[in-house]
């Protein structure tokens, strides 16, 4: 239990670092959509993309690979040539890799931003530098893990993020550099925290040392994790460059928006989720109804991300009024959509749990291959005639053809009854509500708010009223009979529940 706790507690924190950098990209929006124009945040948009890929071919996967030899090596001088031939192969690949990119630099604008784009160069040269930095804070922050310094590594990310802000804010409103100063404050951030990673691990390990053994280890373990992550960026961000080839960059900025804003949305509630489900989930295969835990967990997980999910599509179109200016009102229309799309994405946490039991991991990369194919196709028939909404159901499409696919070869290892009739009611149940509430708003702000909110409630009475009674009625004040417990335990609620709901396990 010791295990468990230790577990749950460091990931727990590591939960609190992402879901930080989340919010505050939420609420930054409205610093940088007064200080960046549409196409400058296209142009943002696009800059991340292609820096991204190449991170992808730097990395290799050398974080993984690191932190599993780490634990199979015993002496610390054998850790030592793990973790300083990791960093080596990195300074090698980055001066292979981003030097021709930097030569070509405004080759490279040209192609990937368009020749209307003056400063292209100038934005790479700072994009790459940018990237090359956090290819090694990557590897350095997998060391505070392997460490488990969890407090110094929340306290590291919130000091970069403060930091990253105060230089955005200053860069952008204070100079004015636009685009420029935006890149400039990443840059700074993220070079003044690989520095410091850098040195706390100089002071914590022995001696440089280098091993070409050890590097192929390494390699022949972290290459074939390129794979995945490529195809894990094909699908969720090639729509990108397909968007720029038949618009221009103020509309690849409007869609970059609102798909910040659907994945942030997302990754709010699977990131808290994820922390504690990596640790239930093997308690509750021991459970001899496991299957039935699993069932009603996903309910419970549905219900509560399709509840967020109808929030945050209901109130789209105020909250972006308030935070961005009137050039990035059109991204309150692919917010619901992009919603939507990470609805079905999220599922695939649950649908994988037969892979992480049976450690059968080289399933998942058919699934992937698979999605990417699909967003290729769906992108190239969907955005030359909808542009940006297109884009954005191609995504729809895209994580629901990677979900249930993915649910199609799991279930060849081991099969779970989920509830999919009704959660699938629920899922058409809110989309009917967000579309009977989406033109409240035009009649007046007071019949807006008062709709939306009226029904978000509704729902959340309907999918959780009862539980909450529940709840309160177990925890109000009364007499304590000797020798019986105060409390219930998290196994015999969930039991309560699936006694409740006796039709939980079955579709």
């Amino acid at each position: 239990m010791k295990l468990h706790r230790d577990i749950l507690k460091h990931s727990s924190i590591y939960g609190i670092g992402q879901i930080l950098g989340r919010l505050a990209s939420l609420l930054l929006l409205p610093l940088y959509t007064r200080c960046l124009t549409p196409a400058d945040y296209g142009t943002v948009a696009i800059l991340d993309l292609t820096a991204g890929i190449l991170a992808v071919f730097i990395g290799s996967g050398m974080a993984a690979a690191v932190t599993r030899y780490h634990f199979d090596t015993e002496s610390e001088d054998d850790r030592n040539r793990v973790w300083w031939t990791g960093l080596g192969y990195l300074a090698l690949a980055s001066l292979v890799l981003i030097g021709p990119m930097w030569l070509a630099r405004h080759w490279l604008a040209d192609v990937t931003l368009g020749p209307d784009v003056a400063d292209g160069a100038t934005f790479y040269t700072l994009a790459l530098a940018t990237m090359a930095c956090g290819a090694f804070g990557e590897l350095l922050d997998a060391y505070l893990r392997v460490q488990k310094w969890s407090g110094r590594y929340v306290s590291l990310s919130l000091l970069r993020l403060l930091t990253n802000i105060a230089l955005n804010v200053y860069f952008l409103v204070g100079l004015g550099w636009g685009i420029t100063g935006l890149l400039t404050g990443n840059l700074i951030a993220t070079a003044a925290n690989t520095l410091v990673l850098f040195v706390m691990f100089c002071r914590s390990r022995g001696p440089c040392v280098l091993d070409r053994v050890v590097a192929r280890k390494l390699l022949g373990f972290g290459t074939p994790l390129i794979a995945t992550a490529l195809l894990s960026m094909v699908f969720h961000e090639a729509d990108r460059y397909f968007l720029r080839a038949y618009v221009d960059l103020e509309q690849v900025g409007i869609y970059s928006l609102a798909y910040k804003i659907g994945q942030a949305v997302n990754m709010l509630c699977l990131v808290p989720f994820a922390a504690i489900w990596t640790v239930v989930v093997y308690e509750i295969a021991r459970a001899p109804d496991a299957k039935r835990q699993f069932a009603a967990v996903f309910e419970q997980f549905v219900a509560g991300l399709l509840l967020v999910m109808l929030a945050a599509s209901l109130f789209a179109k105020p909250l972006l009024g308030l935070l961005t200016t009137s050039d990035y009102s059109a991204a309150a229309d692919l917010v619901p959509v992009i919603c939507l799309a990470y609805s079905f994405f999220s599922l695939n946490e649950h649908f994988r749990v037969p892979v992480m039991l049976t450690r059968k991991t080289l399933s998942l990369i058919p699934v992937y291959l698979f999605a990417a194919v699909l967003n290729l196709v769906f992108n190239v028939l969907l955005i030359p005639r909808f542009h940006a909404a297109g884009a954005a159901w191609a995504s729809v499409l895209t994580y629901a053809g990677f979900s249930m696919f993915g649910l199609m070869r799991y279930r060849k290892i081991d099969v779970y009854p989920y509830p999919f009739r009704r959660c699938g009611g629920i899922l058409a149940g809110m989309i009917l509500t967000w579309i009977a509430c989406r033109h409240a708003w035009d009649l007046s702000l007071v019949t807006g708010w008062t709709v939306s909110i009226s029904s978000w409630l509704a729902w959340a009475t309907l999918l959780f009223g009862r539980q909450g009674l529940d709840f309160l009625a177990r925890h109000r004040p009364g007499p304590v009979s000797i020798g019986e417990p105060e409390g219930v335990s998290p196994r015999t609620s969930l039991l309560a529940f699936q006694q409740q709901h006796p039709d939980a396990s079955g579709g």
